[in-house]
């Protein structure tokens, strides 16, 4: 998505977790485990018997997975052209199946872990308790807080034998120029009769190692076996629908950009797109002036009314991303753009200068944009253009505009223009002077949700 470096860091793996376990005092429960008939637990930590699950797969690459949070999402507003995979938004039994449509691996981790721990606690009738200790190592579908709460869950309702559960992951969040590492580890106990008395032990040795491991992705620079980089956008795409998790913000402003973190732009727009279909609107008197210096012209038509058809033709061209908007155009101040030069007996020069009128009509509609909620004079008609920022991409982020008409006695009138596109900020600005000029407004406001916003 970007094309700047990034600091990286190593997953973590079970060879990592070995040397965490060693570090706290603890040791592999099966040193030859390869000759072990029986599923059985990793290793042994004082009185307790630890099996390690780390989640690999993506939660959001599987199709079912896919289709369920698509049906679940687009229900709370079909007309979106993106979603975002917050959980927060849906009522309580969304989030049921929502939780139902994301738990799928660790559902499988408890189910698993737990026929492992049986066995390995009957092999060693010394230790007193059974523990899971989950680690994410690529799902980033599913937050940390997320996992404890679903790993909680799970090994509350589906089991016995397990006494407790241990959460850890590694992150890392970078903007190009800074980076940050969050190391959460958290222990959730399901049996308080039967604790977990190494854990500070345990959680200390993990910390340490990503102390080293951090210290040793600035110090030494990265190895061919560091691939693990920072937190991006996930989604995908169902019947031409974008659902995204937005990667976490990375909180404070950034000192280094001051205009605000750099985002991606998949979209492939690098200039302004036409936002507007331009007409020149004659008057019939005008349209004679025309008609008689250019008589053998087909595109005017026979007639005024036959113009007038064209007119129509051209509205019902319009798109809400490219509105048809009418040039007033005069002979006298066509005439007089050639100068000294005499004018072509074409129209097609016509449909130029009206496009030259609606360039240099918007120029000044979008110098004069500014912020709505930092604005303290509201004129009395503007447009309004709101663009929701969703994570890392300007590509997946959607804009309305709006036509307010503020009336001395009554409440605004607010005149819906464009709803749910799939434009950035900027584009939705020029779009939003394509539509002042369209309505003989000349003041433009604009607004950015920052809601699910990276920067």
């Amino acid at each position: 998505m970007f094309d700047f470096p990034y600091t990286r860091i190593r997953p973590l793996s079970e060879n990592i977790f070995t040397q965490i376990i060693e570090s706290a005092g603890g040791r592999r429960a099966y040193p030859h485990d390869d000759r072990q008939t029986q599923k059985n637990a990793d290793y042994i930590l004082g009185e307790t018997v630890i099996e390690l699950k780390i989640l690999e797969d993506e939660g959001l690459s599987k199709t079912p997975r896919q289709s369920k949070l698509a049906s679940l999402f687009v229900d709370l507003n079909p007309d979106r052209p993106v979603h975002v995979l917050d959980r927060d938004l849906l009522d309580p039994a969304g989030q049921r199946y929502y939780d139902r449509a994301m738990e799928g691996p660790i559902k499988r981790a408890v189910k698993t872990a737990k026929r492992q721990l049986v066995q390995s606690r009957s092999d060693f009738p010394e230790t007193s308790n059974s523990v899971l200790l989950l680690v994410n190592n690529a799902n980033t579908a599913l937050d940390h807080d997320e996992i404890v709460q679903l790993v909680s869950r799970r090994a509350h309702n589906d089991t016995s034998d397990i006494d407790g559960v241990v959460v850890a992951g590694a992150y890392l969040h970078s903007d190009g120029f800074d980076t940050f590492a969050l190391w959460p580890i958290d222990y959730v106990p399901i049996h308080l009769d039967r604790p977990f008395r190494e854990y500070e032990t345990l959680r200390a040795a993990f910390y340490g190692y990503a102390e080293s491991a951090m210290t040793a992705a600035v110090v030494d620079g990265l190895s061919d076996d560091m691939t693990k980089g920072p937190i991006l956008d996930t989604g995908f795409e169902v019947d031409d629908i974008t659902f995204v998790k937005p990667a976490p913000p990375l909180g404070n402003s950034s000192d280094f950009y001051v205009n605000g973190r750099p985002r991606a732009n998949s979209s492939g727009i690098e200039t302004s797109p036409p936002v507007g279909l331009t007409f020149p609107d004659l008057t019939r008197t005008e349209w004679e002036r025309f008609r008689s210096y250019m008589p053998d012209d087909p595109w005017m038509g026979s007639s005024f009314e036959d113009w007038l058809v064209e007119r129509e033709r051209a509205i019902a061209e319009g798109t809400p991303l490219r509105p048809f908007v009418p040039m007033s155009v005069t002979f006298e101040g066509w005439v007089s753009s050639f100068g000294d030069e005499p004018p072509p007996r074409s129209f097609e020069p016509v449909r130029t200068f009206a496009n030259e009128l609606f360039q240099n009509a918007v120029v000044p509609v979008i110098e004069g944009a500014c912020d709505v909620e930092k604005t303290k004079l509201i004129p009395s008609r503007y447009i309004l253009a709101v663009t929701e920022q969703i994570g890392q991409d300007q590509a997946n982020d959607v804009s309305d505009l709006f036509l307010f008409e503020e009336g001395l006695e009554t409440e605004p009138r607010v005149t819906e223009l464009v709803r749910n596109a799939r434009i950035f900020h900027l584009h939705a600005c020029t779009l939003g002077a394509a539509y002042a000029v369209k309505h003989g407004v000349s003041s433009l406001r604009w607004k950015e949700d920052l809601t699910y916003s990276w920067s």
